[in-house]
């Protein structure tokens, strides 16, 4: 079996009911963490499943089409990629594609399993929930192996203040090479937005990855991305810790 596993997007087919439909990818990858494609057709909406701070995480990140999450106290707009994350079971929370959509809002949906460590934390310490941030509101920041002249990177979920879980974005134009890092306690997932294409590395591997595709690669494994001129290199990156933060309780 390869090292990085990938769900290719092109393999999605949305069989829509009611409007809305879910397709679950890379099933057996990771068993603490469950990922599935979904879309919501022009006027439609859903109302998620809602979990307990000692059941479940769960997230959605949006990379098509127009629509708005609303809850009883809020409401925000989705008109460029981004992620949610609710406040677990304090309250529902509806998605809704707009009417006027010109495509489907698409968006991949994230649940992730709590170990002790999680729910310490959460109780303890964490974000302000419900967490809407679309990439252009992501704090930027840098690191010794891009070119940072060439590409931006932008925090989405900080790290330790959403238990296990965090998530950025880097955007970037080729010819482009993030250079090969580790990380030691970390699971990785790459998504490719709308328009990307590059060469993503691990462990010796090459896969060739375009908007959509989601890809797995297991902690310990030294990773980077190669990218061609006048490509684009937009993902977001969504990482686990597979046990807990070094230093702190578990």
């Amino acid at each position: 079996m390869s090292l990085i596993q990938v769900a290719r997007y092109s393999d999605v087919k949305y069989d829509f009911k009611d409007g809305y439909a879910r397709v679950p990818v890379l099933e057996g990858a990771f068993d603490q963490a469950h990922f599935a494609h979904c879309a919501l057709q022009p006027g439609h909406s859903i109302t998620p499943n809602v979990y307990s701070v000692t059941e479940h995480n769960q997230l959605f990140i949006f990379t098509k089409g127009k629509g708005y999450v609303t809850t009883p106290r809020e409401a925000w707009n989705v008109t460029e990629p981004g992620v949610f994350v609710p406040e677990f079971d304090t309250e529902r929370f509806t998605i809704t594609c707009s009417a006027d959509s010109k495509q489907p809002l698409e968006f991949l949906h994230i649940i992730t399993e709590l170990n002790g460590y999680d729910k310490t934390c959460l109780v303890e310490s964490r974000m302000v929930l419900p967490r809407f941030r679309t990439i252009s509101q992501g704090w930027t920041y840098d690191e010794d192996f891009k070119d940072n002249s060439v590409t931006t990177s932008m925090m989405l979920l900080e790290h330790r203040n959403l238990g296990r879980l965090s998530m950025g974005c880097v955007k970037g134009c080729g010819p482009i090479e993030i250079g090969q890092h580790i990380h030691n306690e970390l699971a990785q997932w790459y998504f490719p937005l709308p328009g990307s294409e590059f060469i993503y590395t691990a462990g010796g591997e090459e896969v060739h990855m375009t908007g959509g595709d989601l890809s797995f690669t297991p902690t310990g494994f030294w990773h980077g991305s190669k990218v061609e001129a006048g490509k684009k290199c937009d993902y977001i990156w969504f990482e686990m810790c597979i046990d807990g933060y070094p230093g702190e309780i578990k």
